[in-house]
Parts: C-alpha cells; structure tokens; sequence
C-alpha cells in the first residue's frame, strides 16, 4: 500500500501445487490490510471463475479473514456487506473452501 494504491497479487495452483497462472494488479485506492486482503480474494475468485474452475481452495495468511468467511453474518456495515458479497460468489462453484496457510 503506497500512495493512494494497493498492490494485489493472485497465484492459481492446481491440486500438484503446480503453478497455472498468476495476477498482479495494483488498485487506485489506499486501504488498510484487512481490505486488501479482500480485494485479493475477489480477484482471485473472478480469476478462478474466468477459468471456468469447479472446485477450489482459496488459501490466505490472514486468519481473521477465513473465520469471517466461515462465519459470517449478516452485517450493516460496509465490510460485512462485502463479505455477503464474497460468500455468494463462492457459492458459484460446485465446491469452495477458505483455508489459512501459515507464510511465515
């Protein structure tokens, strides 16, 4: 995050870990970690759609992140509002997980 701008970066794996491709995207916005980690992941869900994918994993290091998204419930504000919205997406596939992976 710099400048008024977030950098995202999406890696697509297949069950191998073999890498099949790969985005990075910067976004004309300054947002805070937590945001961003969201943006990740709905570019990482259209780019998974725009693949036509079935079934997949999306792995993140944030925690907080993938217990909203198990968890989630209806919210009024803005960011449980988003996660509605990302819950819904991945209902578009046959079968869709949120897993924390440790990247450290």
């Amino acid at each position: 995050m710099k400048e008024n701008r977030t950098g995202l970066g999406i890696i697509l794996r297949d069950s191998d870990d073999f890498v099949l491709c790969g985005r990075a995207i910067f976004i004309d916005k300054a947002a805070n970690s937590e945001w961003a980690k969201l943006d990740a992941l709905l570019e990482g869900i259209r780019l998974a759609q725009s693949l036509n994918l079935d079934k997949v994993i999306f792995e993140m290091d944030y925690a907080c992140m993938v217990n909203y998204l198990c968890k989630y419930k209806d919210g009024i504000i803005t960011f449980g509002y988003r996660i509605k919205e990302v819950r819904e997406m991945l209902d578009s596939f046959s079968k869709a997980e949120a897993k924390w992976v440790n990247r450290g």
